[in-house]
């Protein structure tokens, strides 16, 4: 019951916090028998909560033991479908609990239940698949041999791959892939156990590396990220997909990463030296405090003046629905972020916490500033008009305080045109010589591979 409540509220918290969520091959998620539902964990609590709300079936959590302490939340969590896990480097003396956690997971699996975990163990922010640990290979084959492997388990990889989890009103993609099947492992579990634990959890890798955005280092991270950001919008358009359709973007980043790595290894020296060139030019941008997006945002533009009139009418006609939207969000909107960083610097928790918090915070608000209406109004009318203007008027703000923004942005870069021309136009000019060179390099990868 509880559960079923919490997965409610979970949706609608979920498609407010994030802009948009793709989920990619949602059908090959099996609707019925035992099934062990594993993905990569790049923000805590976060990940569980958007798992369980695309999944159409109950599903069960294997969640950190030390969550676990003390009589009430040993009553609570399970209710959450909830199932202690022991890590070593948690406490080393509470090993010897996963032998109750493990004869647990058999059993739901052997009632047709399925079971989520994070194969990795921890959970850090990074575009980077951490070591698979062997535990979800054994729980899975622990089970089979347990019906001579004919208990048909099934295992969902999935990748979460978040523009930002930490960050309201961002983007997600969620990529499945078809299930891995665990009959093909009982010869060799017959023979060596540990071996059979060691080949299932490196196939359950190799899955979700295809999964996911993975990349070897920071340095190479971060060189990715700005070739994105310089260049996703030019092949977008090239290729005609829309600005929503993130499933493709996917395999944009994956040609970008494959294309880098490519020449990191054959062409060290054209990497650094494209690597120092992009550095440059957005340390130029930097220093006139403006962004890749603003110069991007002008190429779209026939005309700096174009839009002017229709900037300010946005401006002086959204005003007063911003104020009121302001008046009415702001304390429920940023109380979560707040908490937030009380509770944890760890950034990993930072969205999550937010998301969460959110729920409470807009629920007892709204609540509160509705009962407070009909209190001095009674009137039925006016309190459920005010109550559908709540959510209504506070996405307006946010959306409104952005706009301001790009509209300020705008002007501060019409100004840098009339001070600044030469600077700007050579700016211009670098950031599509800069995607030229790597379209260059993309397409001479694309060749050689053909070729081979």
């Amino acid at each position: 019951m509880l559960y079923t409540i919490l997965k409610t509220l979970m949706k609608i918290t979920r498609s407010v916090f994030f802009r948009s969520i793709t989920i990619r091959n949602k059908e090959l998620i099996p609707s019925h028998g035992p099934l062990l539902v594993l993905a990569n964990h790049p923000s805590t609590f976060m990940d569980p909560i958007v798992i369980a709300t695309i999944l159409d079936r109950e599903v069960f959590f294997l969640a950190k033991g030390e969550l676990f302490r003390g009589s009430f939340a040993k009553w609570l969590l399970p209710k959450f479908n909830m199932i202690p896990v022991y890590r070593k480097q948690d406490d080393p003396s509470q090993m010897n609990k996963n032998d109750d956690t493990f004869k647990k997971c058999f059993e739901h699996l052997e009632k047709g239940g399925a079971i989520l975990m994070f194969p990795e163990g921890v959970s850090i922010t990074e575009r980077k698949l951490k070591p698979i640990k062997t535990g979800a290979a054994r729980i899975v084959l622990g089970a089979e041999a347990r019906n001579n492997f004919e208990l048909g388990v099934q295992i969902i990889n999935i990748g979460l791959n978040y523009e930002n989890p930490h960050k309201f009103n961002r983007h997600l993609f969620i990529n499945i892939n078809k299930p891995l099947q665990t009959k093909e492992y009982k010869e060799i579990y017959a023979t060596d156990t540990f071996k059979a634990a060691e080949l299932l959890s490196e196939d359950i890798r190799k899955q979700l590396e295809k999964l996911v955005i993975a990349i070897e280092d920071k340095k190479t991270d971060e060189l990715v990220n700005d070739i994105e950001t310089l260049y996703k919008y030019s092949i977008s358009k090239e290729i005609g997909i829309e600005n929503e359709d993130k499933s493709k973007e996917f395999l944009i980043t994956k040609g970008i990463i494959e294309t880098v790595n490519y020449y990191k290894i054959l062409q060290p020296a054209r990497v650094e030296a494209m690597r120092n060139r992009i550095k440059d030019y957005f340390n130029n941008l930097k220093e006139l405090g403006l962004s890749d997006s603003d110069l991007n945002a002008n190429e779209k533009s026939n005309s700096f003046f174009g839009s002017n009139l229709k900037s300010l009418l946005i401006l002086f006609l959204g005003f007063p629905v911003w104020l009121f939207g302001a008046i009415n969000n702001f304390l429920p909107f940023e109380i979560p972020g707040w908490i937030a960083g009380k509770i944890s610097k760890e950034i990993e928790y930072k969205g999550a916490i937010g998301m969460v918090g959110g729920m409470f915070t807009f629920s007892i608000f709204y609540s509160l500033q509705i009962i407070t209406v009909w209190k001095l109004s009674h009137s039925q009318w006016l309190t459920i008009a005010y109550g559908i203007s709540l959510p209504l008027s506070g996405l307006f703000a946010y959306w409104y305080w952005h706009t301001v923004n790009k509209i300020r942005t705008k002007w501060i870069l019409m100004m840098l045109f009339y001070k600044k021309s030469v600077f700007i136009s050579n700016l211009i000019s670098e950031r599509e010589q800069i995607i030229a060179e790597f379209n260059k390099a993309k397409n001479e990868y694309v060749e050689s591979m053909e070729k081979n």
